[in-house]
């Protein structure tokens, strides 16, 4: 799959996953979908370690190639890589927190559970919006070059 095509399917992925994330918590504290929580568990961090390694290799250097030796590219693609470093933790803490959630586990805050999931889902989509104006406005730098 061409990486542009591959990078706008990732996109999609994570931004249900955040519309799903959104749902939690906006079910807090009253109704609360436990199965839904402990499905969100099990696919959260796999599902974003996955997308960020595919992204990295697939699309991250098909851009380094295009754009080899230009210095601001290769220091978005830094900042990009890094982005993606912290989402990965975050979503590890909210592993856990939505496993216990999914468990009807009493001693979560449902509070503190919002408050994780809106920063976690209000940063992912930050994030893609981010990638999305960038990465266009480097790619077409070079108009002609998009195709590597």
């Amino acid at each position: 799959m061409e990486p542009l095509a591959w990078l706008a399917s990732a996109h999609h992925d994570q931004l249900a996953l955040c519309d799903n994330l959104e749902a939690i918590a906006d079910s807090l504290p009253e109704k609360i979908d436990r199965e839904t929580c402990a499905y969100a568990a099990k696919v959260i961090g796999p599902m974003m370690r996955d997308l960020h390694a595919g992204e990295e290799q697939r699309v991250f250097a098909w851009i380094e190639q295009c754009f080899a030796g230009d210095a601001s590219v290769h220091a978005l693609l830094e900042r990009l890589k890094y982005e993606h470093c912290e989402d990965e933790c975050f979503a590890e803490e909210l592993t856990e927190m939505l496993g216990r959630l999914g468990a009807a586990d009493r001693t979560v805050n449902a509070e503190t559970a919002g408050y994780m999931l809106r920063g976690f889902f209000t940063s992912v989509r930050r994030h893609i919006r981010f990638e999305q104006e960038c990465l266009c406005s480097v790619l077409v730098r070079r108009p002609g070059e998009t195709s590597c």
